[in-house]
């Protein structure tokens, strides 16, 4: 089954088929002719050494190896590293031995492409672990080449003759094929598809979801259930049909671009129904189509048909990611077993720089969306000079979550740490603010803000910094968790002399906002979303309210009374 799919996305106008960012001018081009020349002269020799009995489906397998691999390397690569470089300088040998592998007896040539492309994998893995900001769309064209990696599997299979679920030869090769392409190439064009679209976000991320485990369903259902593998192939039917839908309503950048990734788009919409036709034959035991009918419809015209096409237009159209660009906005701080009030102390991470705010000045935040000018007086003053404000909080847990917050009370008052009460009452929460070795943390001006309850419990510990990116200011809050934090990355508006801070995704998909989970092992996108509204009730006084929502649905609602010292005495 080979799938293949058209994506888009606005960009700059380099050179149509120059190679990746880091390797500019003649020296991206030269790279480019080498890798040409070589990939032509091995289909070549392939051709002669086979002739006249070429294998069709080992034809297709070597074009997606020689010619589509390294198509999309200047998708997905960015500035060089060490990793990058070596798979980049080593991409003629892998495709060279990949095709010694079939034209020859030495297996060995088999094991250099699964190497190569287990290398590709895990590039791609250390990418989605250590990307900043992560998105729906560079997830999908990073699953692409973990993708790929399965190709190498079945084609190292294929080559040694190695029994895999009892398939016979042709079906192993097939398998092969499929990974070469529909698994590889369809993710990375929905990725670049989704660097460009602004409307309809949601609906793209769901077609992602479909797109990228619907070759694993399908796998599971070609090896175990007749039935699995209708339902998975109907389902990738209808990934493609919503993808195929936000690719005929994308803004592109260049005419030519468009009509080659729309046309490729219209051809799969034929191909992929083909699929769910010879599956449900296999389903009723019924001929339809023949496997040597579905190669070429799947080999040749999904080659030429679809990959061809979408792959110009993409070079034509050129999309990079949102995030490309964006600073660090991780700190490097993590927390041990437990936090508390003096974990910063006992980590020797706090300095002796005196801050008042948790801003030296809101208009490090200033953007199109968001002017302090639209601020109310007092909103900026408590930002500006948070340690002169007293702050009482109410507690209230959305019912269908209070049962988990009852269970998680115990835990966040041991680890000192996000420790909400249940208590539905008033209290005061006392308030300190301490400088942060920058350091250490690795952002810019960072000062932790720690609040502590009547009991004096901790129920905060939260850095805080501010950063800039694409001409928009972010309040950037990382609280260490035990050995990790969890990073609130939130977009400032003003509605109404009113102050919003949210990290709620804009529609558009662009924005770095978001919560993220951060480990030595990588960082994910979680689940939450929350809100923050601050508005002024007098020259002296606030209100704040802190939405919090997890898969959609919110569980927590946090209530503040600020008062200005020099309304009354101070609490603290």
């Amino acid at each position: 089954m080979l799938q293949h799919k058209g994506s888009c996305e606005k960009s700059d106008t380099r050179h149509a088929f120059l190679l990746p960012g880091d390797f500019p001018g003649n020296r991206g081009r030269n790279m480019l002719k080498r890798h040409l020349m070589v990939c032509v002269i091995c289909f070549l020799g392939f051709a002669a050494a086979e002739a006249p009995h070429i294998s069709t489906a080992e034809t297709f397998v070597l074009f997606s190896v020689l010619f589509f691999v390294p198509a999309v390397f200047d998708f997905a690569f960015r500035p060089s590293n060490t990793l990058e470089n070596v798979l980049l300088r080593s991409y003629p040998v892998a495709a060279l031995c990949a095709v010694l592998a079939l034209v020859t007896d030495f297996s060995f040539f088999a094991v250099v492409w699964l190497v190569y492309t287990l290398g590709l994998a895990l590039y791609a893995v250390r990418r989605l672990m250590k990307t900043n900001i992560h998105r729906t769309e560079e997830m999908s064209v990073m699953a692409g080449f973990i993708y790929l990696a399965g190709g190498g599997f079945w084609f190292f299979a294929y080559v040694l003759e190695i029994p895999v679920m009892n398939f016979g030869p042709l079906i192993v090769l097939l398998t092969a094929v499929h990974f070469h392409y529909s698994a590889f190439l369809i993710p990375i064009f929905n990725g670049l598809l989704g660097r460009i679209i602004r409307e309809k976000r949601v609906l793209y991320r769901w077609s992602t979801v479909i797109i990228l485990i619907s070759p694993i369903l399908i796998a599971l259902g070609i090896t175990f259930s007749k039935t699995l593998d209708v339902i998975a192939v109907a389902l990738y039917l209808a990934g493609l049909y919503v993808n195929a839908y936000l690719v005929f309503t994308a803004p592109f950048v260049t005419k030519t671009g468009r009509i080659l990734i729309r046309s490729s788009s219209a051809v799969l919409m034929i191909t992929i129904a083909f699929s769910l036709i010879y599956s449900y034959g296999v389903y009723r035991e019924e001929a339809t189509l023949t496997i040597s009918q579905m190669i070429w419809i799947h080999g040749a015209v999904n080659a030429f048909g679809v990959i061809l096409p979408a792959l110009a237009g993409w070079r034509l159209e050129n999309p990079r990611p949102f995030d490309e660009g964006s600073e660090r906005t991780f700190s490097r701080i993590y927390g041990k077993r437990t936090i508390g009030k003096e974990f910063l102390t006992d980590i020797h991470a706090a300095n002796d720089t005196h801050y008042t705010g948790l801003l030296d000045q809101m208009r490090e935040l200033h953007s199109e969306d968001f002017s302090t000018e639209k601020l109310a007086p007092a909103v900026n003053s408590f930002y500006e000079e948070t340690i002169d404000y007293d702050i009482m909080a109410k507690v209230t847990w959305s019912r269908w979550f209070r049962p988990f917050a009852r269970v998680y009370e115990p835990f966040s008052r041991r680890a000192g740490q996000i420790h909400l009460s249940m208590n539905p009452d008033w209290y005061i929460m006392h308030s300190d603010i301490i400088g942060v070795d920058s350091d250490k943390d690795g952002r810019k001006n960072v000062r932790a803000w720690i609040r502590t309850n009547e009991k004096q419990e901790t129920v905060f510990t939260a850095l805080y910094s501010a950063y800039r990116a694409k001409g928009e200011g972010y309040m950037n809050i990382s609280l260490p968790l035990p050995y990790g934090q969890m990073t609130g990355i939130l977009k400032p508006y003003a509605r109404k002399q009113n102050l919003v801070l949210t990290s709620r995704r804009r529609k558009s998909g662009a924005g770095d906002e978001g919560i993220y989970l951060q480990t030595k092992w990588g960082t994910c996108h979680l689940p939450l979303a929350e809100t923050f509204l601050i508005s002024a009730q007098s020259e002296t006084s606030l209100k704040a309210v802190h939405h919090m929502w997890l898969f959609g649905l919110k569980f927590l609602t946090v209530h503040y009374r600020i008062t200005h010292a020099s309304a009354g005495n101070r609490s603290k």
